[in-house]
């Protein structure tokens, strides 16, 4: 959903990615850049090029590379929530005046701004119905990262 807001409000969109898997939705999902995080060499090509990085990352990774994308006073916002804390390297913020910021859903008028944004846009979010009777299977699917990019319970297979 990042990606496609971003594109819908005129941002020049660059995914980051720990593979290619993700690069054609990428692009269908309107990124114009895909950057494999496990590529040194794609990372260091995009260092100080970016004012923003909404990272949604929800496991333990290291984001040193990616606050050295951060041009001046670039600002990497963090809405994923890693189990374990992030080691934060200084030096990358110190350097070039860039933030570490985090966000949480907003409220209710944030929400509805949102929704609005995306009723206006035609945006909707990437789901897999599944029937009740398939959770169990979803959830071994999902602990495997093999869905994109969210199962939906349809409501109707509950009785």
């Amino acid at each position: 959903m990042a990606v496609k807001l971003a594109a819908a409000m005129g941002a020049e969109v660059t995914l980051f990615s720990s593979s290619n898997r993700k690069r054609e939705d990428a692009k269908r999902l309107g990124a114009h850049e895909y950057v494999v995080t496990s590529d040194g060499a794609q990372v260091s090509k995009q260092q100080g090029r970016l004012d923003l990085i909404v990272n949604t990352v929800s496991a333990t990774h290291d984001i040193a590379g990616l606050l050295m994308a951060l041009r001046l006073d670039g600002t990497m916002v963090l809405v994923g929530a890693p189990e374990h804390p992030l080691p934060l390297p200084v030096f990358p913020l110190l350097m070039k005046r860039r933030a570490i910021a985090g966000s949480g859903i907003g409220g209710i008028p944030e929400t509805q701004e949102m929704l609005d944004f995306c009723a206006e846009h035609r945006i909707g979010s990437d789901v897999e119905v599944i029937p009740i009777q398939k959770v169990n299977e979803a959830y071994d699917r999902l602990a495997k990262g093999d869905v994109r990019y969210r199962f939906v319970i349809d409501n109707a297979t509950l009785a």
